[in-house]
């Protein structure tokens, strides 16, 4: 019964018994202590968020003299911050669809003008997805309501997931950050990782249940070993045969690697001379799965048939190595591998945590396989800024403590300073032009890897890094750089070992770098190590000792599209 009706209120008689009647097709979830801004061309207002949906939220802002809400255009989008402390947890452009009257306080309400945002780059090879039983779930405490939320997982990437929410109660605002997400299996087990709501579309397949949502979600970041325990489950769900970090047998696998032919008679001797430093390094590696490497392994019935390996040498550069396969007609491991370590990249390079923006590998141009891969790649893309291959000249030198270490007059040997950074920089994009200045870390900018570093002490292992410039008064003629490792990281050894890049050799000669290296050993105390020379054709110039020649090949991981396309035809033509 109705009393009475005004402009601002309604009184009436309820009876004892009633029912509340929700008119919308959406229900409003009340925030939770969130503050806003809200700014249309260079006006600002402050304010917090009173409640939300899926598809709009209300928001209650304030002016500041001189300001007016008529320095506001509702007919034109505005752009929105949402925040808790400081933590953004939204931030979009939007479209003012309802705003109330007020002259100092105003209440808005606010509608996203995309249902889909762009987080990344489009990629054309996108992380594949699969569709496990039983369905995960993830489980996370709503950022803007501080309700717990529980969903069932579609689908799942190494990059992201589809998850299933009713229309009615839809919480997920594209754009929408949520930190401690949990993705929870059926077996208990559970990863976390900061996540963001990338688009919520209408389901409208015949089979789903009406009145549902497919929301689309971005892994922002997630711990390493955690992202690696999805990764691993993808890989293996695809592909049964399909290992990625798993606690290897080390006998199995030193086995494979003589039955293979990977360890062949010099490389034995090396290994023989060295096995117990060796198999404490592969104990580590293989059995305690840390951060800064993995494996892949095809193995069938216990027996491993490939194997393919990368680790991190440099802060945001791994390496790929120890590529191996058991010879058979029947056996694909080899491309297997390839595209468990492709499939790796293209899910972990956009991840903080994992620290990878370069892929790089050595090869001998005269390896049919690598220089297929590799070096057709570096052909078929035809840029050196995003692909790059740079010569090197290898040897085997050993520090002979009778030769002459006494350098020439007016020639010195210094650590390296910011001024011959840039020289080196200059030098190389002039006449080289490819990646092996950003992916090791010569920069100026860039030539620390103390954190690199820190990661492999961390596991008992050793990696270091020395710079030298090699210098006849004030010209500079060479750079040094010394890499230190653990022996057998590499195979070849390449992790260990001196790389000479020759910038100017007039008045330069072998003998000179010979005593260069030779205080540089006696200094390290290093007895024998691989020395590669850069550029590679130096050698005859300068008259300098050479075993081989090896390609060194560099990946920027931003256009892993032009790499995967060119995969594509290649192993299609292999088949």
């Amino acid at each position: 019964d109705v009393f009475e009706i005004g402009s601002q209120e309604i009184r009436m008689l309820l009876p004892e018994t009633c029912e509340i009647g929700d008119a919308r097709t959406v229900k409003r979830h009340q925030g939770h202590q969130i503050k806003a801004y809200v700014t249309q061309n260079g006006a600002l207002f402050y304010g917090s968020m009173i409640d939300f949906s899926a598809f709009a939220f209300r928001v209650r802002v304030k002016t500041a003299p001189p300001q007016t809400f008529g320095w506001i255009n509702p007919e034109v989008p505005v752009t929105i911050i949402l925040f808790d402390g400081d933590q953004t947890l939204y931030s979009g452009e939007c479209r003012i669809i309802k705003q109330n009257h007020g002259h100092s306080n105003q209440e808005w309400v606010l509608t996203p003008s995309n249902r889909e945002i762009k987080r990344f780059r489009p990629k054309e090879f996108r992380s594949k997805r699969q569709k496990m039983v039983p369905l995960p779930t993830v489980s996370f405490t709503h950022p803007l309501s501080k309700r717990r939320i529980h969903l069932e997982v579609i689908d799942l990437s190494g990059t992201g997931m589809a998850v299933r929410e009713e229309m009615e109660y839809a919480v997920l605002l594209p754009g929408l950050v949520l930190p401690n997400f949990q993705i929870c299996f059926s077996d208990g087990a559970q990863v976390t990782c900061t996540a963001q709501v990338i688009y919520s579309q209408s389901i409208k397949n015949e089979e789903e249940e009406t009145g549902m949502l497919r929301c689309g979600i971005a892994i922002l970041d997630m711990d390493a070993d955690e992202h690696v325990k999805i990764l691993s489950l993808i890989q293996q769900t695809g592909n049964k045969n399909a290992y990625l970090c798993n606690r290897v047998n080390l006998d199995d696998l030193w086995n494979f690697f003589f039955d293979t032919g990977f360890i062949y008679p010099q490389k034995y001797e090396f290994i023989e001379k060295n096995k117990i430093r060796i198999k404490d390094t592969y104990r580590k590696l293989y059995t305690q799965s840390p951060n800064i490497a993995r494996h892949f392994i095809h193995q069938r019935n216990g027996l491993i048939l490939a194997h393919m390996a990368i680790v991190r040498f440099y802060r945001k550069s791994w390496l790929m190595h120890h590529l191996a396969a058991i010879r058979s007609s029947t056996n694909r491991g080899g491309i297997s591998v390839f595209k468990q370590i492709g499939s790796f990249i293209n899910d972990s390079h956009r991840l903080d945590s994992i620290s990878m923006s370069y892929a790089f590998c050595y090869y001998r141009p005269e390896n049919k396989f690598p220089n297929h891969v590799f070096g057709g790649a570096a052909k078929n893309i035809k840029n050196p800024k995003k692909c790059s291959i740079d010569q090197l000249a290898y040897s085997h030198f050993k520090n002979d403590r009778h030769s002459e270490r006494q350098l020439p007059a007016r020639w010195g040997l210094e650590p390296v300073s910011e001024n011959h950074l840039r020289d080196l920089e200059c030098y190389y994009e002039e006449n080289h032009g490819g990646l092996m200045i950003q992916a090791f870390d010569l920069g100026v900018e860039d030539h620390e890897i103390s954190e690199t570093e820190d990661a492999y002490a961390e596991l008992g292992l050793v990696r270091a890094r020395h710079l030298y410039a090699l210098k006849m008064q004030e010209n500079l003629k060479a750079i040094i750089m010394i890499d230190l490792a653990d022996i057998g990281l590499n195979m070849s050894d390449l992790t260990n070992s001196a790389k000479v890049i020759v910038l100017d050799k007039q008045e330069l000669s072998y003998p000179i770098i010979r005593s260069a290296l030779l205080n540089l050993f006696d200094k390290f105390r290093i007895d024998e190590m691989p020395v590669l020379i850069h550029p590679a054709k130096s050698v005859d110039d300068l008259d300098i000792p050479n075993e081989k020649i090896y390609n060194l090949w560099i990946f920027d991981l931003n256009y892993t599209d032009d790499y995967f396309r060119y995969l594509k035809r290649l192993f299609k033509f292999l088949k």
